[in-house]
């Protein structure tokens, strides 16, 4: 009798504890895979250039609230080259760990034509807004054979920025065309003061070369072109005359706005998207600095650029990040970080809704009035872009003659 008592308590123990063991089990399993669905269509990380200013964090809290979605920020490296690098690294190695990025054009150019860059459907990214891009940049920078690989988030123009203040001592009232900038840049300033400053340092000259190009007629690609040449020799005599100083060899935009701000330059050719660095510094204003329209230095043309959310192709969170990257693309995400950022929206329709930005109808006026052209980019856009800028440098310390720099420019843009 005590035997079969006995037996009878270990079998129920036993089966008591296969039921509990198994409800363990099914509890657990249940929790793994909520946190898998939670993590799969509610959470992302994003590397993002923006990520360390307050404006941008409450647009991203936008974003969270809207979407119900958890966007952790990671900071992208300042530096052009360094960032290129951290980039590059993440794609290329399959890294799970980031799963939106921003690229400008150079990394967007060289990266959807690798593989790493998840597509954009035409759900994500229906064709009545893709039709309100600018078509050139649309088709030039985001779009590889047919196919989108990227979200534009913000517009950025080349425009003319002067230093109020600064003119006003020199008695200039206006620059419309290249005589009023050559006397702009002979007026009498103060020591350390020029009319015209740039940043030539070798990973941004060519875009100041491309400007100047640009508005001078001439055509970055051909460098037999004459008004091409004419062009980087106008960049090379303000630098020999004195007109804007050498130490800008070394200047990123960074270092090219401190200068700006501190009263250094009269002008300066510079993105629209700079603006948010100038109103958060209270730098912006009438009497202060602003942009004003183009001026006719031969052709009303202008650069197009554009920041740009793209997918990791490695993502695990892909359904997130498309969402995300959705309400990006939408009128209220579109408005949401133009009016948070001060930025043209890449969207033209969207720049005319009311964004509140300082001087839009300015900008607007640069959409409408100028050619935008989209920068052309060879495979490996950073080693051309940096090759540009340094044989530029070569001829702008007087290392090589201008029909070098033109010859080996044109090699550099053929490869």
């Amino acid at each position: 009798m005590k035997k079969k008592v006995i037996i009878l308590i270990v079998l129920t123990c036993v089966s008591l504890g296969s039921i509990a063991a198994c409800g363990e089990q099914n509890n657990n399993s249940a929790v793994t895979s909520d946190s898998e669905t939670i993590n799969d269509t509610e959470e992302i990380t994003l590397l993002s250039t923006d990520s360390t200013s307050t404006e941008y964090q409450e647009f991203i809290k936008e974003a969270e609230d809207t979407l119900n979605i958890k966007i952790n920020l990671q900071t992208a490296s300042a530096n052009a080259d360094n960032r290129q690098a951290q980039f590059s690294n993440i794609l290329a190695s399959g890294d799970t760990s980031i799963d939106v990025l921003t690229l400008n054009d150079e990394m967007m150019s060289e990266f959807k034509t690798k593989g790493y860059l998840e597509p954009i459907s035409e759900e994500v990214v229906p064709e009545d807004i893709r039709a309100t891009y600018q078509q050139n940049y649309l088709h030039s920078i985001p779009m590889e054979n047919g196919v989108l690989y990227s979200v534009p988030f913000y517009m950025d123009i080349i425009m003319y920025w002067v230093n109020q203040s600064i003119l006003d001592d020199a008695g200039i009232s206006e620059i419309k065309n290249l005589d009023d900038f050559e006397t702009l840049l002979k007026a009498d300033y103060r020591e350390g003061v020029y009319g015209y400053g740039g940043s030539w340092e070798r990973t941004y000259a060519y875009n100041e070369i491309y400007q100047f190009v640009n508005m001078m007629g001439g055509d970055y690609l051909d460098w037999n072109n004459p008004k091409s040449k004419s062009a980087v020799k106008f960049l090379h005599d303000m630098a020999e005359h004195g007109y804007t100083p050498k130490d800008q060899l070394v200047d990123q935009y960074d270092q090219m706005e401190q200068k700006f701000m501190e009263g250094k330059y009269a002008s300066i050719f510079m993105y629209s998207g700079a603006m948010n660095t100038f109103v958060q510094e209270n730098t912006y204003g009438s009497e202060k600095i602003h942009i004003v329209p183009l001026p006719n230095f031969g052709a009303g043309k202008t650069t197009v650029a554009a920041w740009q959310y793209v997918i990791n192709r490695s993502s695990k969170h892909k359904a997130a990040a498309e969402r995300f990257l959705s309400w990006c693309a939408s009128d209220e995400g579109s408005i949401a970080y133009s009016r948070a950022m001060n930025r043209l929206p890449a969207r033209i329709d969207i720049a005319n809704e009311s964004l509140n930005i300082p001087d839009i109808d300015i900008m607007r006026s640069y959409i409408s009035n100028y050619e935008l052209d989209a920068r052309e980019f060879s495979s490996t856009p950073m080693q051309s872009v940096t090759e540009m800028g340094e044989t530029f440098q070569l001829y702008i310390t007087d290392q090589i003659s201008l029909d070098e720099f033109c010859q080996k420019a044109q090699i550099i843009v053929d490869e």
